[in-house]
């Protein structure tokens, strides 16, 4: 089985330095508010795809005053003991695996996925397009390298064409050839992303019905309904119908860029008709389906909640405890563990976190 051993911190958030070993099952890290606790699940979870579900700059995460951080995991992998040393600096990101520097992180995505469920998740429900299409990106990218170098393309192709646009009406040479050059390839790598996110979509509904009937008692159904701005059949027509309206607006109106998603519960929108607990059980159901998803597919993974049971009622949390008796590691936070049953208590490990200051 796969999982992480142990894992130290240098200069990461609240942490001057940590070391703190795991089980290979389940693992609940108990403290106060404001003492850490999230800190180090992000760390692990930093592990995984190579940046922090919250920072929006890897500066964030340096701890104030000093010039890197550093986080150091070691991994079971069923043969022996992987070692991923990941610094962070002024001078950007660099990962070394085994005592060897990768050149890219491409390089290194994929070697272990991370799932991880956040407060901050109830904006896939209730949030703007982008955290959904975020959603998309993180989740399809770390198991579908065609998918991660056509976003990756699809983003560089973007940036320049939006470039050109700039221009227009400065000068009277606009370059119309390249503007068509830009819009071919836009369109080639965004008929790939179209049609890689209708088919991940299409395979996390499967999993997520079942996951928002057990945590809610089999009261609400749930289904993710893709809403793409273009069809991958239309792309062609949507870039010629709208190439006067990029030009005046200097910006590109069409594409996966402006893709979205909404998300039924009992057939009703979730972002109007779902209560708090409601909101955060379709959130936490997402992401255990797509971590079934990514089970189903033989990949390691790692699975974090952080501050799961705010918002739940006693029976939620303790069905969602039942989901959870999974192969995978599981990390959980959490303030108190009163409310936690024997069973769940003799088969994790309790983590107590002191340090204070998150």
């Amino acid at each position: 089985m796969f999982f992480l051993e142990n894992i130290v911190l240098t200069n990461f958030r609240c942490y001057d330095s940590l070391k703190e070993s795991f089980s290979d099952k389940t693992n609940i890290i108990v403290g106060n508010n404001a003492t850490g606790k999230t800190s180090l699940v992000e760390a692990i979870y930093y592990l995984g795809v190579a940046k922090s579900h919250k920072a929006k700059s890897d500066d964030e995460i340096i701890k104030h005053n000093q010039d890197f951080s550093m986080i150091k995991g070691y991994f079971e992998n069923g043969k022996g003991t992987d070692e991923v040393v990941l610094t962070i600096s002024k001078d950007g990101k660099k990962i070394i695996k085994n005592k060897k520097p990768l050149k890219s992180f491409s390089e290194y995505l994929g070697y272990f996925n991370a799932v991880m469920f956040c407060p901050e998740d109830v904006g896939l429900i209730t949030g703007a397009p982008l955290n959904r299409r975020k959603f998309l990106d993180i989740n399809i990218g770390q198991i579908n390298s065609k998918y991660l170098n056509s976003a990756i393309k699809y983003r560089k192709i973007l940036k320049q064409r939006n470039e050109l646009l700039k221009s227009y009406g400065n000068s009277s040479n606009f370059n119309d050839d390249l503007l068509s050059v830009y819009t071919k390839a836009l369109i080639e790598e965004a008929k790939i992303i179209i049609s890689e996110r209708e088919k991940f979509i299409l395979d996390l509904n499967n999993h997520l019905v079942g996951k928002c009937l057990v945590i809610s008692g089999k009261k609400d159904e749930a289904k993710i309904i893709f809403n793409p701005n273009c069809s991958i059949e239309n792309l062609e027509s949507e870039a010629k119908n709208k190439n006067s309206l990029d030009k005046m607006t200097k910006t590109t109106n069409w594409g996966p860029h402006r893709d979205d998603f909404y998300i039924n519960i009992n057939n009703m929108d979730s972002s109007k008709f779902a209560s708090q607990g409601q909101q955060k059980t379709l959130a936490l159901s997402i992401k255990l389906g797509v971590a079934d998803l990514i089970k189903q597919m033989h990949r390691d993974i790692i699975v974090i909640l952080d501050d799961v049971f705010g918002e739940l009622d006693s029976l939620r949390q303790n069905r969602l405890l039942d989901l959870l008796k999974m192969s995978s590691q599981i990390f959980i936070t959490t303030t108190s563990v009163e409310f936690l049953s024997d069973n769940v208590l003799e088969n994790s490990k309790i983590i107590y976190i002191n340090n204070g200051g998150e």
